[in-house]
């Protein structure tokens, strides 16, 4: 088998080619008249008062390529505006978006941004992404973005969304919009100083160049001791957007972005008998020379053509590259008799990947048979070139005492060298269609086919191989307006997961296909004219088969055949009761299980919960506005959750208390107090292991800074 080069780029001219045509054919319509040169103008208006409302009427990203507005999609989409993430002190992503309807977070130093939803987990069921466009999950991680700085608002579809993004989002998918260049100048800087020693300083803002440009920049830079020993952190980043308008009917987007971050090295607490050891809250057991490092860049260019007629033609190119670094030690165990952890796992992993694609549409809207129809078509193609560096078999063993110990070096038996290549090649078409059926009925239909081509090269055994995919996924759904105020929908959609990360495909794992997915889902979206909000409530049935199980006469097997579902109701509420009081609450609840699993040793998982998947989840927020200033409380809860399928490992539920207040010290500058687990609990986020598990933070205070000019 061929090696991969190293330059993904030069090996994917054909990814390029459809953004050249593009310009071409956009730019063959004439010449470029000084008149012509014009930016839509954005209007920015100061928040004086809470504004209740889940933004039902907004036209969202995530739920449709469309156009279609929340209300009008038959699915449960929730949006996260920056001015919410600003008052409530949500700097991360998984703060923010766990404020949400039915996500947790389950992110560890392994999977980084990883949550659970609808009963389905981590980075190959709840995708991400970045304006509509993935970066591709290897070895189950994903660890950019992590910041909310610089983003307008956080999109968030929940259940099945193969539809619009493909196989490994069966859960949903988190979708980050970006802020858009404005014609208007514009600069935000926000300061914050916390407990700890945390720091966050951000600034951007947008400028006008010329009469046809636009150009916005956003930079972070933040870091802290941590809340465990030898926790320290920092990371930097920068977003940059060139908004080109050469004529009134052309559009060019071409954005640069790069990111440095260096997480805290903490793998977790381990458990004394079971039960999380209050006096070990602090302790960080890595080593004293760990290493934990992501570095992400970004390059992006985007044309959108209105053609006339109710046209519209985009293409967007791409390419991203990701170097992640570990060196730790990541497994320990407590002697409790012994008061001490033996620590193995001596651990150093590398990843290097290459992303590079491009997306094709083409949009109408017009009508059909006399009423209005919404159509959309297009082609994606991605490439994906990856290379891990490790150390296995991860040998290497110490035991140090469970308090004032000597955290020693990194020393492992096992040199660290490239292990594997592997190069990935997805195409998919894709069409979706919306209909205006009278007055009151909106038919939504969508279908996708992927085909998904891996080939890897075993860099040390010479095992190589490759193995192609098939994906097809379909929706099917309808709005129907009992009111102007009031709408119910009901959909069907399919999807489809991967057993395992596909960019890292190994020959264990080369004959298992895709699991298969199937949803239903009801719901009703409702505005509430008295109560100056909104509401909204899903009733939801997902199965998902073919996951990876043991033959039940040979469990020293593993064979796809497995089965697991999960059935809930989620309600989220906006309201303004009285004037200057908001309450922003929701809840979910589930029943998520395996119906047919057997693991190693021939035990039946059959009736258990999947691991870290919680099945009642809450949130709450209580704001008031008053004559210069802004107070806040919210607490979110988490149900039990347990550490494995066995579900012999358990993880108790929590509730956590936050609080802000802010001071309108002038219509430019906001000060701003934030208080994080108000009570001070102690819980654990997720299991690392049979034996550890990731504590939350404990109490902390910040005091913010936001002015704009």
């Amino acid at each position: 088998m061929q090696k991969h080069r190293s330059s993904l780029v030069c090996r994917s001219p054909l990814a390029l080619r459809p953004l050249a045509a593009s310009l071409v054919l956009a730019l063959s319509g004439g010449g470029v008249q000084a008149d012509d040169k014009v930016l839509t103008a954005v209007q920015v208006s100061a928040r004086t008062e809470p504004e209740a409302g889940l933004d039902l009427d907004r036209p969202g990203a995530t739920g449709s390529r469309l156009g279609l507005s929340l209300r009008e999609t038959p699915a449960s989409v929730d949006a996260l505006d920056v001015e919410t993430l600003r008052t409530r002190g949500d700097r991360s992503v998984a703060e923010a978006a766990t404020r949400a309807v039915g996500l947790s977070f389950i992110g560890t130093p392994g999977s980084g941004q990883s949550y659970s939803s609808r009963g389905f987990t981590g980075n190959n069921s709840v995708a991400q992404a970045e304006n509509g466009v993935r970066l591709a999950t290897d070895a189950g991680t994903q660890t950019y973005p992590s910041d909310t700085w610089g983003y307008e608002r956080i999109e968030i579809l929940r259940g099945p969304a193969s539809v619009l993004f493909g196989d490994g989002a069966v859960g949903g998918i988190i979708n980050l919009i970006r802020k858009a260049p404005a014609r208007e100048r514009s600069l935000d800087t926000s300061l914050t100083g916390g407990s700890r020693g945390e720091y966050h300083v951000g600034i951007g803002g947008s400028t006008p160049l010329g009469e046809a440009a636009a150009l916005r920049v956003d930079a972070a830079v933040a870091g802290g001791d941590g809340y465990i020993h030898r926790g320290d952190h920092d990371s930097r980043k920068l977003l940059s957007t060139l908004h080109l308008a050469p004529r009134e009917d052309l559009q060019i987007d071409i954005s640069a972005d790069l990111s440095r971050e260096n997480p805290t090295a903490y793998f977790g607490t381990p458990l004394r008998d079971g039960r999380i050891a209050r006096n070990l809250r602090r302790e960080n057991y890595n080593i004293d020379d760990p290493r934990y490092a992501l570095d992400d860049d970004r390059l992006r260019a985007r044309v959108e053509w209105q053609a006339g007629g109710g046209w519209t033609l985009r293409n967007e190119t791409y390419r991203f590259a990701a170097d992640r670094h570990w060196r730790n030690v990541e497994q320990y165990a407590l002697d409790s008799a012994a008061d001490a952890v033996t620590r193995t796992g001596y651990l150093e992993i590398l990843h290097r990947l290459e992303q590079a694609g491009n997306r094709l549409e083409l949009a109408h809207d017009g009508t059909l048979g006399g009423m209005r129809n919404r159509f959309h078509v297009g082609w994606e193609f991605m490439q994906v070139d990856f290379r891990h560096t490790n150390n296995s078999p991860y040998r290497g063993k110490s035991v140090v005492p469970a308090k004032d110990f000597e955290p020693g070096r990194f020393d492992s038996p096992d040199p660290t060298r490239p292990k594997f290549d592997t190069e990935t090649r997805q195409q998919a078409v894709f069409v979706e269609d919306a209909l205006r059926v009278g007055e009151t009925l909106t038919l939504v239909a969508g279908l996708r086919h992927d085909r998904i081509a891996v080939a890897r090269d075993e860099l040390v055994s010479g095992r190589d191989f490759d193995k192609r995919f098939n994906a097809n996924a379909v929706r099917l759904g309808a709005v129907h307006a009992l009111t102007p105020a009031t709408s119910v929908y009901a959909q069907a959609s399919t999807g489809s997961d991967p057993a395992t990360s596909l960019v890292s495909l190994n020959l264990a794992n080369r004959n298992f296909d895709l699991t298969r997915a199937r949803q239903t889902e009801v719901g009703v979206k409702q505005s509430l004219d008295a109560l100056h909000g909104e509401w909204t409530a899903a009733a939801f049935h997902i199965r998902k088969d073919d996951i990876v199980t043991r033959d039940p006469s040979n469990p020293g097997i593993s064979v796809q055949g497995g089965t697991q579902s999960s059935r809930g109701i989620e309600i989220a509420a906006s309201i303004e009761p009285l004037r200057a009081w908001r309450i922003d609450a929701n809840a979910t609840v589930l029943d998520a299980r395996f119906d047919e699993l057997v693991e190693a040793g021939g035990a039946s998982r059959a009736g258990n919960t999947p691991a870290n998947v919680p099945e009642r989840l809450a949130n709450l927020w209580v704001s008031h506005v008053g004559a210069g200033w802004e107070a806040g409380i919210g607490a979110r809860y988490v149900g039990r959750r347990y550490g494995n399928n066995a579900n012999t490992l358990r993880l108790d539920a929590y509730a956590l208390l936050d609080a802000t207040l802010s001071w309108r010290l002038d219509p430019r500058t906001t000060l701003r107090l934030n208080l994080r687990n108000l009570t001070d609990k102690l819980y654990a986020t997720a299991a690392y292991g049979s034996t550890q598990v990731l504590l939350g933070a404990p109490r902390s205070a910040e005091l913010t800074a936001d002015l704009r000019f």
